[in-house]
């Protein structure tokens, strides 16, 4: 792949878009881990990155593309992505007949939650704190508060080339005081124990055993264990976070070696919850 001949085929048909060569990924993550994209762009509106990946498939289909919306529940590798890495800002909302919303996939959920609550309609409340995209949250189906998938309020996805571009959520008229202190009550809970300055759950929890947390912190006295500047969260055993210079390798190998210690000492086997992007 020539990507300085496509990194200037798109500076030449996007004159006003925000494109970059062997840009840094490390700050558009909740880690802040992460080497060089080859080609980096940020676009701002669903025109935009509708208009952008089009132009990329017609020009070179077989090219690698990363979307990044909040970079909440991925590990990007030190040596960085190949191919091209798109920050996608869309941030379009607007309210649809029949209690319905369609929100652009680069919005962030706590402004959709806040926005539909301003306007009465109620049922995301549950996903408050969560630091996804609408695009984000489709793609990782994520659960609320109170256990449903964010798919349960899905009518319908807008994709190009498998890339969400929007979607339609259904919602219900309800009692917005209500829903907005729920929000607030949520938000203490969790920032109580759940560090920003990491990935969310590290490891999925199986219904079969017992919490991921619980396993990593009281069966295997884990809790506050470092590897470089990666440490499981002091707070919450199932967070990892970044003390300041934590490389992606420290984040890695932190997971591997929770992983290791629960199956010889435990033999129990845990899933990662998060992805793993670039070569580890």
């Amino acid at each position: 792949m020539d990507t300085d001949k496509l990194y200037s085929d798109l500076k030449s048909n996007f004159p006003d878009s925000e494109i970059y060569q062997n840009h840094p990924l490390a700050s558009y993550t909740t880690v802040k881990i992460g080497g060089l994209a080859d080609i980096f762009i940020h676009t701002k509106s669903s025109e935009e990155f509708k208009n952008i990946i089009d132009f990329i498939y017609h020009l070179t289909p077989n090219i690698s593309i990363t979307i990044l919306g909040n970079g909440s529940n991925l590990l990007i590798s030190d040596s960085g992505l190949r191919g091209i890495v798109i920050k996608n800002d869309s941030n379009e909302i607007e309210i649809l007949p029949n209690n319905q919303v369609k929100a652009a996939s680069g919005v962030q959920l706590s402004q959709l939650i806040n926005f539909t609550l301003d306007n009465n309609l109620v049922g995301l409340e549950e996903f408050a704190y969560i630091p996804s995209t609408v695009g984000g949250a489709i793609a990782g189906n994520i659960h609320g508060d109170d256990k449903h998938l964010f798919s349960q309020f899905i009518v319908s996805v807008e994709k190009i080339n498998n890339f969400i571009i929007s979607s339609i959520i259904q919602l219900t008229l309800g009692d917005s005081t209500l829903a907005k202190q729920k929000v607030i009550d949520i938000i203490q809970k969790k920032s109580a124990v759940q560090s920003m300055n990491s990935l969310g759950s590290v490891f999925k929890n199986n219904p079969n055993q017992d919490p991921s947390g619980m396993i990593i912190d009281q069966k295997l006295n884990l809790k506050g264990y470092s590897i470089g500047d990666a440490q499981i969260s002091p707070l919450h055993a199932n967070f990892i976070v970044n003390n300041g210079h934590a490389t992606a390798t420290d984040y890695f190998k932190l997971v591997k070696f929770i992983q290791t210690q629960a199956q010889e000492k435990l033999g129990i086997t845990l899933e990662p919850e998060i992805k793993f992007l670039g070569q580890f």
